[in-house]
């Protein structure tokens, strides 16, 4: 009964290795010419949101991780009316793209009125580029999101391009909580 046994284990153990050789004899398979790797889909992606081919290929060429660069970008391209080389630009700027291109949805989802034109400047881009540029100068993109979207809800007089200076300020030393501590 052992031995019956003992045989069973045996050529249970045996069957998976010719599989096994076989599988890892096989060559892998060199890209073919057009194949899809993770810079042709950054490219790709990039090029949708109307950056040249020749900016994608050199930032995506550039990137620690190219995916994240282009989905950084689609984020903001899919959530706002921002051009595709501005957030390329402030993607490529950041360790965690895609804290940014979140930080950016999420202000811009809750305050589409950040794309209306400005009266005094008689710009959209103004807002929509100074929301790019503070979650990209911000050292904690969820934080600061956060932060933007409770401040502009909750206070009454204050617009959520105030909201972003004020809570990107407050990222900073905050020195009025800690008066001794000066700086010479």
């Amino acid at each position: 009964m052992i031995s019956l046994f003992t045989r069973l284990l045996r050529v249970c153990a045996i069957i998976p290795l010719p599989a096994s050789l076989l599988l890892l004899s096989l060559a892998p398979s060199p890209a073919k010419a057009g194949g899809w790797n993770q810079f042709s889909v950054c490219i790709t992606q990039l090029e949708k949101y109307q950056v040249s081919g020749d900016d994608a290929a050199i930032a995506c060429s550039d990137a620690l991780i190219p995916k994240e660069l282009s989905q950084c970008v689609s984020m903001i391209g899919l959530a706002t009316p921002i051009k595709g080389n501005d957030s390329l630009r402030a993607c490529y700027q950041v360790r965690r793209p895609i804290d940014l291109g979140n930080c950016v949805a999420d202000i811009y989802h809750q305050f589409p009125s950040l794309a209306n034109v400005d009266p005094e400047t008689n710009s959209n881009e103004t807002a929509l580029l100074t929301l790019l540029n503070s979650c990209r100068a911000s050292l904690q993109p969820g934080f600061y999101s956060q932060c933007v979207i409770a401040s502009a809800r909750q206070v009454s007089d204050i617009t959520p391009v105030k909201a972003m200076d004020k809570c990107l300020a407050a990222q900073d030393f905050p020195r009025d909580l800690f008066p001794a501590y000066t700086e010479e």
